[in-house]
């Protein structure tokens, strides 16, 4: 078997849209490359291909890795590789091929912990854009939501939901190009609440050990 045949034989195209951020439901999944919430590509495990009903657009698994992160089916194949845990020691990949890819998934383990804090964020933020829009739809007093604009704030709200490992780092990244404070201070946010979080559990723990029993 060949080196390609070995990597994508153990792995399922459900699965790489899963760690590509995109959740399918009964084997279709919405298109991350356009903005809609309609689920329009199928996906089939069996044959290990998809299909885009809107665009006719389709493939198997290292076009689908393509599509969703860009670059070039060589890079796809790795990506697909590491998420097969095939070893690439001894296949046809050059040298610095591998070096690359090391690089890469270097980079993105290093700023996935950010990139969560990120979007942690960010969703709360939708959140709270969501629920003055509504609250203004149904308050004469208040200026009335522009057409349109619930429903692009709900698409963005389930976009960051679906979001995780490499397509959540490049969003993260993207965010981080265009607007780099805020970008920051939404991680800076995020971590400190979080650290708000743990010690506020921890010290309700504690007093509860503390609490003489009933």
């Amino acid at each position: 078997m060949s080196a390609a045949a070995d990597i994508l034989a153990r792995v399922k195209i459900s699965d790489v849209a899963r760690a590509l951020g995109v959740e399918p439901h009964h084997g279709r999944i919405a298109a991350p490359w356009r903005e809609t919430r309609d689920r329009n590509v199928t996906l089939s495990d069996e044959k290990n291909c998809w299909h885009d009903f809107v665009t006719g657009d389709g493939g198997g698994l290292v076009d689908l890795v393509v599509k969703i992160r860009g670059g070039t089916r060589a890079d796809a194949l790795l990506w697909c590789a590491d998420l097969a845990g095939v070893p690439l020691d001894d296949k046809p990949f050059t040298a610095a091929d591998r070096a690359r890819w090391a690089r890469e998934r270097r980079a993105m383990e290093r700023d996935l912990p950010a990139a969560r804090y990120w979007r942690r964020t960010a969703v709360l933020l939708c959140d709270e854009k969501l629920v003055v829009l509504k609250a203004s739809a149904f308050d004469p007093t208040a200026d009335a939501p522009a057409p349109g604009e619930i429903a692009e704030w709900t698409r963005e709200h389930a976009r960051l939901n679906r979001l995780d490992g490499a397509a959540l780092v490049d969003s993260y990244r993207e965010a981080a190009r265009r607007e780099p404070q805020l970008t920051a201070g939404l991680v800076r946010w995020a971590r400190e609440r979080e650290r708000i979080e743990v010690r506020a559990l921890i010290e309700y723990l504690e007093l509860d050990a503390e609490a003489p029993a009933a």
